[in-house]
């Protein structure tokens, strides 16, 4: 046992502190801007859809086990994307840090960057782990009065917390491979993560042999099992030399400059995804008064609007990797041609995706257990109105990050979120009596004004030709070429 463990520590050793030659990799500033959005996005977009893939499962198989369990489901998922919201904008900003690194041909200074933004997230991820398992029935208590609800929600939401780290672990190692161009290396592990997350959410669940049957719970163990398998699967293809990130244990030690600037970054994408989950969260707290079946049905419109909106995820990383790679590589022309294409295939994709939803709603719904459930169908076919201009929106603002400007997203979430969404959500659902169909209103309305005002913006700010001189992007690449 000592010798295998002295093995797997020598290799590990080798392989991380002494890398073999660099990986050179695709050169995203250079060549067709079109085939450097497909390559990057098509991958990224499968494996998104991939990776919600199991979040699909899990609502079918959720859905056996009653509408109180999708309901409780959806209030603690909805909460603990909630808390979530930090290591969102951490990975967000070593994502784009790494890609202006590697534009500008700096392989240390990108693993550094990587380094610094594992070591925020694992610490995040841990003090999350502990205070957010102790403190489970209270955040329950907030979202809804009812106590089997709430009792369901604790279980849910406890389960989550106990997976936290390993779950971070694989999204934030993904986010940085997709910074450094490498996206076939991501979908390797969503793949893993895949295939054995639909294994186990039904095993952990229903239980089979010597493994008991777990209820709730056993959906997101499920999960677990499935991102650790994907984040070691990811982690072997560095640790073999086969990526392009030499990530080396001293990148790992927190750096007092490295850090800051990841922060500087990470607070208004922290902030923008605090405003957007809380606002959602307060709004899935309206549901709540109105019933399980409205809650149901938020979960399911919600979940299907969200692998509808894959290829939006899929152009937004792309855009945020390409406009950092090419203002790294000092090459501001390639910025302004990559949005603007990314944005025209979103109008044809995001349009064909909201009509066969709308018009397919019933049978979509009647799969997820919800058959002859109105209520379900209507809130599908409402959330289908925003779902181009949310797309939209999405892809605006990986622009705007990939370029190291993150907060023109961030304010215009709270201006939207907050001051139009939420008033519009209770005024309708209470002061006017629409009921659930006015929170459903409020979101697609706030998607599509959050859209518009971050395209309007983006395209202001292109015609300013204040692209390069920004963020200290400018003389990056001269400053590399220099040393």
């Amino acid at each position: 046992m000592g010798g295998s463990f002295s093995g797997i520590s020598a290799f590990i050793e080798v392989r991380l502190l002494n890398p073999s030659k660099s990986t050179r990799g695709y050169d995203y500033t250079r060549g067709s801007v079109g085939w450097a959005i497909t390559r990057l996005s098509v991958p990224i977009c499968g494996e998104r859809i991939l990776r919600n893939l199991d979040g699909i499962f899990e609502i079918y198989w959720l859905g056996r086990l009653g509408a109180d369990s999708l309901a409780a489901a959806s209030l603690g998922f909805i909460t603990l994307l909630f808390i979530r919201s930090a290591p969102f904008g951490l990975r967000i900003a070593g994502q784009a840090l790494v890609a202006q690194r590697v534009g500008a041909g700096d392989a240390q200074g990108a693993s550094v960057m990587a380094g610094q933004t594992i070591f925020l997230v694992g610490v995040f991820s841990l003090i999350v782990t502990i205070f957010g398992y102790w403190l489970a029935p209270s955040l329950m208590g907030l979202m809804t009065q009812d106590p089997a609800l709430a009792a369901l929600g604790v279980v849910y939401i406890r389960s989550g917390f106990a997976v936290l780290l390993v779950v971070e672990a694989m999204f934030v190692i993904g986010q940085i491979l997709r910074g450094t161009g490498e996206p076939g290396i991501t979908i390797a592990g969503v793949v893993a993560s895949t295939v054995l997350t639909l294994v186990f959410i039904p095993l952990f669940m229903f239980g089979w042999g010597p493994v008991p049957a777990l209820g709730i719970a056993g959906s997101f163990l499920g999960i677990g099992v499935g991102r650790l398998g994907g984040f070691a699967t990811m982690l072997a293809f560095i640790v073999k030399g086969k990526s392009r990130l030499r990530l080396r244990w001293a990148d790992l030690r927190p750096r007092a400059s490295e850090i800051s600037r990841v922060a500087r970054l990470a607070w208004p994408a922290m902030a923008q995804n605090l405003l957007e989950r809380s606002a959602l969260l307060l709004m899935v707290r309206m549901l709540s008064p109105f019933g399980a079946s409205a809650l149901a049905a938020w979960s399911i419109g919600n979940r299907v609007t969200m692998i509808a909106r894959m290829p939006s995820f899929g152009l937004q990383s792309s855009v945020r990797t390409l406009v950092g790679q090419n203002l790294g590589a000092e090459k501001p022309e390639r910025v302004t041609r990559t949005v603007w294409l990314a944005v025209a295939a979103l109008g044809v994709l995001m349009t064909a995706a909201s009509v066969c939803l709308f018009v397919w709603a019933r049978e979509i719904v009647s799969f997820f257990g919800m058959r002859g459930n109105d209520t379900a169908v209507m809130a599908l076919r409402i959330l289908c109105a925003g779902l181009l201009m949310e797309s939209i929106r999405r892809v605006m603002a990986g622009a705007f990050q990939g370029a190291s400007r993150s907060k023109p997203p961030m304010m215009v979430e709270g201006v939207v979120r907050w001051g139009v969404q939420l008033p519009a959500a209770y005024l309708l659902s209470f002061s006017l009596a629409v009921g659930a169909g006015g929170v459903w209103w409020a979101v697609s309305g706030g998607q599509i004004l959050s859209g518009a005002l971050l395209l309007a913006w983006f395209s202001l700010w292109a015609r300013s030709g204040d692209i390069q001189g920004f963020a200290g992007i400018r003389g990056l690449k001269s400053a590399r070429e220099s040393t």
